[in-house]
């Protein structure tokens, strides 16, 4: 059977030039995989074009989405989500496809939007090659598309593997197999799996080694930089992220340890040290570093190896071992007011008078940010702050354990063990596991569908009726939880009891063993420009602030 003529019954006259999509993906595979222009966008659109001027409407007229360079295993793609847009806004009624893996590549999506978005929204798809048709329940070929789709996911899979050979391959062998260099280089307009020297990077590359031989200290190259207007290499590269940069010449501690050891720098070639889980997902995970690939003197070195490991040798000598992750009681709950950042905790200092050492506190942002006037120090001294600080924190536990009388509430407590809340648990548990058990209920039947063990009007039936059922039981289920909530809010002797067990404890607790209980008490401390405190409770019963 002719395709064309299967659009007999239903030709494109019938809708408005307007309610008809195209939608032309090319992605960055297709274009490694292709020896000529046959998925090309322009080629996507004429062929396109011709099919609706054909079948009674104008081409050229029609709404057209395109997504160029983007892959089709996940529909995250900014023409798409446009085009979707407006078809739930009930503005597309058509949409038309040069084929089923010009719609995408992942099987289950696919499957999803033929088998229920376009039919539960009233959308006719085309795909002009495989010649399905949604709208026509007599086109054998739509019984096929579940089949096509799974072949072009593998598709897909195969041709991620194949890619990752050739890469690994061409890595090992030494050629540059990246986007953009390292701060330093550039690629070899001749070759750009060669890299070449940046004259102007390079040498702010070799004043950093040359300032750190000098000055033993990351912080002052930092400090320099930042007060010379060197922009930094995201800016200087005029990547993406730099062009949104608010402080171009802002540079950080990560940026100066990243440059400081990189072997890229002496010549080496050092790639695969990133890398995706699955050919769907996108997000880099970085790789053990026994797992990358070195190649030496693949390139012209920036700076030479007897300096580079000098260099190593400083740093691994002035890296802080590891130290008890915290020393004092309020490490990690003290927040500077003006600013949100954490308080940190300085290195001991001695009171030349008193031979006294004491610690002192001071605003991270502020510290990291001095040079641009960013907040203000906020020092205070630690050990007059903490013996403050336990101070409030006694006083509200004696005054919270000298009110209430635990004993009572833990009888009251007792006589009412099988109570309302209790019961409404119970219940919330039973509906959490009658969804999941729709759930697995609605994976079957879409997974008998792709099966051909049910016809697609039988699966939109018995979908609709699990899916109404499901979120009836989502319903209840939220319901409960609203009375439960309520429940508790009035019903707080469970509150009661657990603060007053703390609070005993640490009323009894020498001081040393304290850390574990503050933690369960103390949210959050904040220290204003003023050097006032604000304390603020986990355990509501003795209160939001002191």
């Amino acid at each position: 059977m002719n395709f064309e003529s299967t659009l007999s019954k239903s030709l494109l006259n019938i809708y408005k030039p307007e309610e008809i999509a195209k939608y032309i993906r090319l992605s960055l595979a297709d274009e490694y995989n292709q020896a000529d222009e046959s998925e090309s966008v322009a080629n996507q659109r004429r062929l396109l074009n011709e099919f609706i001027n054909r079948n009674g409407n104008v081409g050229e007229e029609c709404k057209e989405f395109i997504d160029d360079g983007c892959s089709g295993t996940n529909f995250q793609r900014p023409g798409w989500q446009d085009l979707m847009s407006e078809a739930d806004s009930g503005k597309i009624k058509v949409i038309i496809t040069k084929n089923l893996s010009r719609l995408g590549r992942s099987n289950f999506e696919c499957g999803y939007f033929l088998d229920y978005y376009f039919p539960t929204n009233n959308i006719r798809y085309i795909s002009v090659q495989e010649q399905v048709d949604t709208v026509n329940n007599e086109n054998s070929n739509n019984e096929y598309a579940a089949l096509n789709n799974f072949i072009n996911e593998k598709y897909s899979r195969d041709l991620s593997k194949n890619i990752k050979k050739v890469y690994k391959i061409k890595q090992y062998a030494g050629e540059y197999m990246g986007g953009q260099p390292i701060y330093g280089y550039k690629k070899d307009p001749n070759d750009k799996h060669k890299l070449i020297i940046d004259e102007d990077a390079s040498k702010v590359v070799q004043r950093i080694y040359k300032m750190y031989l000098e000055t033993r200290s990351q912080n002052q190259i930092r400090t320099t930089l930042s007060k010379e207007k060197i922009p930094i290499p995201e800016v200087y590269k005029k990547s993406r992220r730099g062009l949104k940069a608010k402080h171009p010449y802002e540079w950080n501690y990560r940026t100066i340890r990243d440059i400081l050891r990189n072997e890229m720098y002496i010549g080496n070639m050092v790639q695969n040290i990133f890398s995706k889980k699955s050919f769907r997902d996108k997000k880099m995970t970085k790789n053990k570093p026994e797992d990358w690939i070195i190649v030496e003197n693949t390139h012209e070195p920036i700076i030479d190896k007897e300096t580079f490991y000098q260099v190593q040798e400083l740093l691994d000598a002035n890296y802080r071992q590891p130290v008890k992750p915290y020393p004092h009681d309020f490490a990690g709950l003290i927040y500077c007011h003006e600013c949100g950042h954490k308080i940190g905790i300085g290195n001991v200092k001695r009171n030349r008078s008193t031979s006294k050492q004491y610690f002192y506190t001071y605003c991270n942002y502020y510290r990291k940010n001095s040079a641009y006037n960013k907040c203000s120090s906020h020092s205070l001294n630690y050990n007059n702050l903490e013996a403050q600080l336990l101070d409030i924190i006694n006083s509200m536990c004696k005054k919270f354990s000298n009110k209430l009388d635990y004993e009572t509430i833990v009888n009251e407590k007792k006589q009412g063990l099988n109570t309302y809340g209790d019961t409404l648990i119970k219940k919330i548990n039973k509906l959490e596991i009658d969804i999941k058990e729709m759930n697995l209920k609605i994976e079957k039947i879409y997974m008998d569908r792709l099966d051909d063990v049910i016809s697609a009007s039988t699966y939109k039936k018995m979908s609709e009726k699990l899916e109404l059922k499901k979120q009836e039981l989502i319903n209840e289920k939220q319901e409960l939880q609203k009375s439960y909530d309520e429940y508790m809010k009035d019903n707080s002797i469970d509150k009661l009891i657990e603060t007053t067990k703390i609070v005993k404890e640490y009323l009894k607790v020498r001081k040393i063993e304290k850390r574990d209980l503050i933690i369960k008490i103390v949210d959050r401390i904040e220290i204003h420009q003023d050097k006032t405190i604000d304390v603020y409770f986990k355990l509501k019963p003795l209160g939001i602030t002191a």
